[in-house]
């Protein structure tokens, strides 16, 4: 596999109105996607897409009020039948996060609303179709919580240039 077909075939998401929004709309090199906070119509677009373009690697992103200038990597996603783990390297990118300084926790608890249902359902679907996708979702902090946003934005986004070249 080469370094451009791996480049080429990553997405990633954010939710309008986020600081996550925020820090996608800065990415050019990726292709990205945003959801419109509907829990149902987020999955459906989301699944649509990995549909269409079975990509490599999707980083879904949303924000998470207790936090603050680190991120959260979230392993789980959990419903009603139960958890299921992503096949996503989450130490990897916590290493990754890391070598870039920003403080990383990893995390069982999507939470309980928007991002964990659009996780739980893209996991689902990714295990069901037994797809290659791996996909994996990081919390960011609200825009308040972040002491220096354009330093903590292009942190993040080179930690995802840096374990994509790996």
């Amino acid at each position: 596999r080469t370094m451009f077909m791996k480049m080429e075939n990553i997405l990633l998401t954010a939710f309008i109105g986020t600081s996550s929004e925020i820090l996608l709309r800065q990415i050019t090199k990726y292709e990205t996607l945003f959801l419109p906070n509907d829990k149902i119509r987020d999955s459906e677009i989301l699944l649509e897409n990995i549909t269409k373009r079975q990509f490599d690697y999707v980083f879904c992103f949303g924000q998470k009020p207790i936090i603050k200038d680190k991120v959260s990597i979230e392993c789980t996603g959990k419903d009603g039948i139960g958890c299921i783990e992503t096949s996503f390297d989450c130490n990897e990118l916590k290493r990754a996060f890391e070598l870039h300084g920003i403080a990383t926790k990893v995390s069982s608890n999507a939470g309980t609303s928007f991002c964990n249902q659009l996780y739980v359902n893209s996991l689902r679907y990714i295990s069901k179709c037994d797809m290659k996708t791996k996909i994996v979702f990081i919390h960011i902090p609200f825009l308040k919580n972040i002491s220096d946003t354009s330093s903590f934005f292009r942190k993040i986004i080179d930690t995802i240039e840096t374990f994509l070249l790996q």
